[in-house]
């Protein structure tokens, strides 16, 4: 028989990767862009790209450049995290062929030559937005939206005038994801995380947690459930699904202390919910299976893929269920 578990939680991923996979963006962070000449290019702008960056100090810009096809739409969206100081609004310039503004900016920030110059002044809301995917919020203080006629080489300029700080850009509107992109966004969350000013520590708080729980919860128990190298390592998979779910949990409560609830936070309730019923079925096959056979060691394994595409475990608890497949069930 399957695990009880398994039936609805695959039932929960089809239904997130058939839907419309709005507000994803694929995560980015660049350097050394200070000057028009050293701008960071970004490939593919039509794609959904969400990069975070820190400007240092203020009458400091930093610069994009992309290339973008005739009568190609062009999003670009400016937010910063609810941690940043209310003082700290980035102004957003786009530059390129068929702008059609010719604003004013002002002498430190770059210019280039020939094209239209867009001067959006960031503003901040009297809200944050929910993002459910991180999930987090931020403030959106500026977006340009339109559609390019000519075509060319196209530039994003961002400054602040008296004050550095962390910003971030959300560039192209059409979420795609390569395989690696989507399976490595568990670890590309926690770089966000820090982005937005936690500390690591704080971020894997509920992982570690658990972990010390569950090993200290085996340990009290005598004697012990396990009953060999496949029921331990499978113990400790299921251990950090578990974990990652309380993990994004914990960081939607953080997000909801900024951002009013919407129909995210029933997403992001749907990623919490995953690795635990993954978590649940993983520890019915390492705790209660007396026997160790092909059958169950098949079903370990398509828990550690669902894992890779859940989110859950933080790549590592699903790299444990595949090894664990796969490791003889001697006794310890």
């Amino acid at each position: 028989m399957k695990p009880r578990y398994l039936h609805l939680a695959l039932l929960l991923i089809f239904m997130i990767s058939s839907g419309n996979v709005a507000f994803a963006h694929t995560p980015d962070t660049p350097t050394d862009n200070e000057s028009l000449a050293t701008a960071y290019t970004i490939f593919n702008p039509t794609k959904s790209w969400a990069i975070y960056a820190e400007l240092h100090e203020g009458e400091e810009a930093q610069y994009y450049e992309f290339e973008l096809p005739p009568n190609e739409r062009l999003f670009v969206q400016l937010f910063v995290p609810p941690s940043e100081e209310s003082r700290f609004n980035p102004n957003l310039v786009i530059m390129g062929p068929g702008i059609t503004s010719e604003d004013t900016v002002p002498a430190y920030v770059e210019t280039a030559e020939n094209v239209g110059i867009a001067l959006l002044d960031g503003q901040r809301p009297s809200s944050a937005t929910y993002e459910p995917f991180t999930p987090s919020s931020f403030y959106e203080l500026a977006s340009f939206d339109q559609e390019v006629s000519a075509g060319g080489t196209y530039y994003v300029a961002v400054y602040e005038q008296s004050h550095g700080g962390r910003y971030g850009l959300a560039i192209g509107y059409k979420e795609e994801f390569g395989l690696d992109e989507f399976i490595r966004i568990p670890i590309d969350v926690i770089g966000i995380h820090q982005w937005e000013g936690q500390s690591l520590l704080l971020i894997l708080a509920p992982v570690l947690v658990t972990l010390v729980i569950g090993l200290a919860l085996l340990i009290w128990k005598r004697p012990t459930p396990l009953r060999g190298f496949f029921s331990g390592i499978g113990v400790l998979a299921g251990l950090l699904y578990l974990g990652s779910g309380f993990m994004m949990l914990t960081q939607m409560i953080l997000a909801l202390t900024t951002a009013s609830p919407d129909v995210g936070v029933v997403l992001t309730a749907i990623f919490i919910v995953i690795p635990i019923l993954l978590a649940l079925a993983i520890f019915r096959l390492a705790i209660y299976r007396k026997q160790i056979t092909v059958r169950v060691r098949i079903f370990m394994a398509i828990l550690g893929v669902l894992g890779l595409f859940a989110w859950a475990g933080l790549l590592i608890g699903p790299v444990l269920a595949l090894v664990g497949s796969l490791v003889p069930s001697k006794r310890f």
